[in-house]
């Protein structure tokens, strides 16, 4: 129906061209699109910068030239996936109010300024305490932030773990993604579900399907399904077998968004 997480050549992992994304979603049959490059201020490696602010302007020209071309087969929606960190919240709120998003996800990608991506982060660690380690900042984080729509990819720390997956790992610090995701609750913000996880050797979304229940039977209302696409081939990876199992867990629609607005759409 809607892919909400993908990422074009704004951002530094991608070099998909926003049309060639929009045009492999029409050729799925998708009916929303939304863009969601990078931002990630204060990023520790200039290897790889992130969406510039200072870009912005042309970013979203480029939205609506494509929200025209494709008018009528594809909606396409302004969004960011912005990172947190602590230092550089206020900064995060002032871009975020400053341009008229459609759509933001708030995501962890630094742990004390180290990417989980990176194998330091894991230098002394059992996989529980990298995992407890990461829940806290992305609990601490959304407790101090509003400006977002959903949290991306709550386990993003199993995507690039060093550690055997095992089919267990989402009761890890099960106590902390409670918390997460009630936290989430209370401040009237949704829950990402990130098929990349279908790429990972574990073979399911991000976060888990069982969190996934658990946020809608603590009250969770707000879901966005996203392929975490840099890649025209990811593009809805893995959504027939997500949308059958998010029914299971009892939510029959999704959540789109226009100006930050949310609207259920009833899953087909």
């Amino acid at each position: 129906m809607f892919d909400y997480h993908v990422h074009t050549s704004y951002s530094p992992d991608s070099q998909m061209l926003m049309e060639t994304a929009c045009s492999r979603a029409v050729e799925l049959g998708l009916k929303e699109i939304a863009i969601t490059d990078h931002i990630d201020i204060d990023w520790p490696d200039s290897a790889f910068p992130a969406l510039d602010a200072r870009t912005l302007d042309q970013y979203f020209e480029d939205l609506t030239i494509l929200q025209e071309k494709f008018k009528g087969c594809l909606s396409v929606k302004k969004g960011i996936e912005i990172g947190l960190q602590p230092h550089v919240l206020g900064e995060c709120s002032d871009i975020i109010q400053a341009y008229p998003f459609d759509f933001v996800i708030a995501s962890v990608h630094l742990v004390n300024g180290v990417d989980p991506y990176l194998g330091e982060y894991y230098a002394d660690k059992t996989k529980e305490e990298s995992y407890q380690l990461y829940y806290r900042e992305v609990l601490s984080l959304i407790k101090s932030y509003d400006e977002f729509d959903v949290l991306g990819h709550l386990d993003y720390i199993k995507r690039y773990s060093p550690f055997p997956a095992d089919d267990k790992d989402h009761l890890i610090c099960s106590q902390l993604t409670d918390d997460i995701i009630i936290t989430l609750i209370k401040k009237g913000k949704g829950l990402e579900i990130n098929t990349s996880g279908y790429r990972h050797e574990s073979k399911t979304p991000m976060p888990h399907l069982d969190i996934i229940n658990r946020y809608r039977q603590f009250g969770g209302k707000i879901i966005t399904l996203g392929s975490d696409a840099h890649r025209p081939e990811h593009i809805a990876l893995g959504f027939d077998n997500v949308l059958k199992e998010i029914k299971k867990s009892g939510f029959s629609y999704l959540t789109s968004f226009t100006g930050r607005i949310p609207e259920y759409v009833p899953i087909p």
